[in-house]
């Protein structure tokens, strides 16, 4: 290997290396510059993200920012594994985003304890506590079916007035105002 000696290297031969760093270093892909700047504070940018992550993970767009680099990740995660999922499953993934962002900040650290106690449970009391929600879903659902029947009923009868209900005019009642 040689070695030169700054004595005998003068301004001319310093310039061709100079010029070689310069045309390396302007090469450099500006975007991944500052993708390596972004993951040292908490991950990509929302720029960065592919078109197709975007519209995965849109609900959460604006919570984007303030998350840290392994939540990006985990929603990153998400969106690779999104394509496969049935569409009942994106469909309700989207639903769950769309909640996660009206939840304050309070709620959602209680949302992530009640998750973590969850994961601590043995696998049978995991069930017995999903068997025991979906009964709660079940009778929501019913308990909501009855009430909107109850409505339209109510509604109904409303519109079509008292006769509908088997209830005449009441004889000589016309003229009468009250008072």
């Amino acid at each position: 290997m040689v070695l030169l000696r700054p004595a005998r290297c003068g301004r001319a031969a310093l310039l061709p290396a100079l010029l070689a760093v310069v045309a390396i270093c302007a090469s450099a892909p500006l975007a991944a510059v500052a993708q390596a700047a972004s993951s040292k504070k908490g991950g990509p940018t929302w720029e960065q993200l592919t078109p197709q992550q975007q519209q995965v993970l849109a609900p959460i767009e604006s919570e984007w920012p303030k998350l840290d680099a392994s939540r990006k990740r985990k929603w990153l995660g998400i969106a690779k594994r999104y394509p496969s999922m049935a569409p009942g499953e994106q469909a309700r993934l989207q639903e769950r985003m769309r909640e996660w962002v009206r939840l304050t900040p309070e709620e959602r650290q209680a949302a992530r304890t009640r998750y973590r106690e969850f994961e601590q449970l043995s696998p049978e009391e995991r069930r017995s506590v999903r068997r025991k929600w979906e009964t709660y879903q079940r009778k929501r659902t019913e308990e909501a079916r009855r009430a909107g029947e109850e409505k339209r009923r109510a509604e109904e009868a409303a519109r079509a007035g008292p006769e509908a209900e088997g209830i005449g005019p009441i004889p000589g009642a016309a003229g009468l105002r009250p008072q």
